[in-house]
């Protein structure tokens, strides 16, 4: 009876260890940060008279900001694919590619009202928290997914960071506090899922 229970317990550990492993995603999430932290940065720049003030220059940031990841998201998903993945890395990239088309989605849902409404304020305002929440959602699985606790330190960041952006709404400030919510909730963890990989 002793050694059908260790046969058990060991085939539960094999079970377990296949789920879980060192997140392949880091790369992604470092230039998500990365990018668009520096966009929200030079969208600020552009509300402050720094940069032309008009729709086409914002768009030309973000835009060019998506662009670009799209294209290091693609290649870094073309090295994932070569190499098989635990369970929880590919559960994991799956959440994570939820929470991008949910971005995209809802960005087109304010594009879309605005159009309607013939104006994007106040809608413009909750982009950034929104998008901070789908964050939080991302790293939360990654964290149920991974075994590793401090992803939802993050991931509780990220949740308590959107509705305090939420609080600069209209104020060009806001664009700076989502630019720092960017490289500390996705660049900087990026940076550390990288190092995990490599170790």
């Amino acid at each position: 009876m002793s050694n059908l229970q260790s046969d058990i317990d060991y085939m539960k550990s094999l079970a377990e260890a296949g789920g879980r492993g060192p997140l392949k995603n880091g790369a992604t999430l470092f230039w998500a940060g990365l990018l668009y932290g520096a966009a929200a940065i030079a969208q600020y720049a552009m509300i402050m008279g720094w940069l032309p003030k008009s729709s086409g220059m914002s768009a030309f940031i973000w835009l060019g900001a998506s662009v670009l990841f799209g294209i290091l998201a693609t290649v870094f998903g073309l090295n994932r694919l070569r190499v098989r993945g635990s369970v929880g890395n590919r559960a994991t990239a799956s959440a994570w590619s939820a929470v991008g088309l949910g971005i995209v989605a809802f960005i087109v849902c304010i594009a879309v009202i605005a159009n309607i409404y013939k104006t994007v304020e106040p809608m413009s305002y909750l982009i950034a928290p929104v998008i901070l929440l789908m964050y939080g959602m991302g790293w939360w699985v990654s964290a149920l997914m991974s075994g590793q606790g401090w992803l939802k330190m993050v991931s509780l960041g990220c949740f308590l960071a959107a509705p305090a952006i939420s609080l600069l709404a209209g104020q060009p400030i806001q664009m700076l506090a989502y630019s720092g919510c960017l490289f500390l909730f996705a660049m900087v963890p990026g940076i550390v899922l990288m190092r995990a990989e490599k170790a």
